[in-house]
This record gives structure tokens, C-alpha cells and sequence, in this order.
């Protein structure tokens, strides 16, 4: 039975969780706060593989509802490493510096060197910057969300790619707030 339309729920959920946290996380001045929202985002990232995995799923397409589910564990996996070393850091900055605030921050990178490298290892593996594992996950949802045009149903054919272009959207903003968050700081 085509069961293709359960997927569209947590896909568009995720794309929305997606959009909404990245937004958000751009207008954030408190560096927690900012790592908090981007975690969010990514969240939706997650929510949106789900849905792509579902979707394949129901409409037929095992091989490529694996593809799905295989850049959802492993963004899953990236991203608690990701955010533990950013909040590390962060903790290490609020430690050092005893401010939260973005704006009365900066040119720590002379102060706390290793602080800066670490963070920014975090930052660009976050942003999604090749060859780094935060690329790796984006590229594999992104390399199911190519499949979209073997999926029997019209309507789905034409929802997917704004799908995988909101999905690029969000991870081009989620790129733009690190680089902030770690040009600031």
C-alpha cells in the first residue's frame, strides 16, 4: 500500500524546525542561547531526514529510504560531537571572561589559543564546510533528496526539491551564524 504521504508530516516539520531555529539563532547576542537555537536547526535536519526516509519508504524506494536514514544517524552522531566541542568552548570563553554577551566579546584568540583552534574545528564541521563530518550528513540528505523524481506520485515530485532547497537555505544561514558566532567572539 502507498503509504508515501506519512513522511510528509515530519518532513515539513522539519524543514519549518529548521528554518525557525536558524533564524533565530542569527538574531541571538548570548552565546548559549545562539549554540541552543542552531541545535534546533539541526533538529529539523533531523526531522527532515526522518520524513525523506518515510517517504521513500512508503513510496517503494527501501534503497533510497536508507540513503535517508543513514545521513539521519550520522548528522544525529556529528552533531553531538559538533555542539559538545562549541559548547566547550563556550564554557571555556564564559569561564575566562565571566560574558555571555557577543557583543562585548572579541580578539580571544590571542588570549586562549587553543580555546580558538578547537572552537573553530567546531565551527566549520557545524557550518557544514567540506571535508568536515557536518558536509559528510548534509551532503548524504542531500544526495536522497536527488531521488525525489523517482517517487511514483506528482505531488511529492514537486514538493521535494523546495524541500532540498529550504534544507540548503537553513544550512547556508546555520554556515553565516557560526562564522558570526566565531568572528565575534
Amino acid at each position: 500500500a502507498d503509504t508515501w504521504w506519512w513522511g510528509l508530516l515530519p518532513l515539513g516539520l522539519g524543514l519549518f524546525t529548521a528554518l525557525y531555529g536558524v533564524v533565530f539563532a542569527a538574531a541571538q547576542t548570548d552565546m548559549k542561547r545562539l549554540l541552543a537555537c542552531s541545535s534546533i536547526e539541526n533538529i529539523g535536519i533531523l526531522f527532515t531526514a526522518f520524513g525523506l526516509a518515510l517517504v521513500f519508504r512508503g513510496a517503494g524506494m527501501p534503497l533510497v529510504a536508507t540513503l535517508a536514514c543513514v545521513a539521519l544517524l550520522y548528522h544525529a552522531i556529528n552533531h553531538a560531537f559538533m555542539k559538545s566541542l562549541l559548547f566547550l568552548g563556550t564554557g571555556a570563553v564564559l569561564h575566562a571572561t565571566g560574558e555571555r554577551n557577543l557583543g562585548r566579546l572579541g580578539g580571544l584568540i590571542h588570549r586562549m589559543p587553543w580555546v580558538a583552534w578547537l572552537t573553530l574545528v567546531g565551527v566549520l564541521a557545524i557550518a557544514g564546510l567540506p571535508p568536515l563530518n557536518g558536509f559528510v550528513s548534509e551532503w548524504l540528505l542531500l544526495q536522497a533528496f536527488l531521488f525525489a523524481h523517482q517517487v511514483p506520485h506528482t505531488f511529492v515530485n514537486m514538493l521535494l526539491p523546495m524541500g532540498a532547497a529550504l534544507l540548503v537555505l537553513a544550512a547556508a544561514l546555520a554556515g553565516y551564524v557560526m562564522v558570526k558566532f566565531y568572528g565575534v567572539i
